[in-house]
């Protein structure tokens, strides 16, 4: 299962190779800044106040990552 928001998770050394891994799937950097802006946006919403959340959902995006990576990890190994 991959997509413009979730593919497998790669990594890049201090010399600029990426090492690909079948194991996990993971948020794409498109993912990553979309999840955030929709986060944003979604406390804009109900604040009221426009860029009211900007820089201050962190915790909020690392706990909605780790759901969506156990969704698409779980859902990978059913398939």
């Amino acid at each position: 299962m991959t997509s413009k928001y979730v593919d497998h998770y790669t990594e890049e050394d201090n010399e600029g190779n990426i090492t690909f891994t079948d194991k996990e799937l993971s948020l794409t950097s498109e993912g990553f800044i979309s999840l955030t802006h929709d986060i944003e946006e979604l406390v804009d919403k109900y604040t009221g106040i426009e860029e009211s959340a900007f820089m201050k959902c962190s915790e909020i995006r690392l706990d909605l990552m780790d759901v969506i990576h156990n969704i698409v990890n779980n859902k990978k190994e059913q398939d």
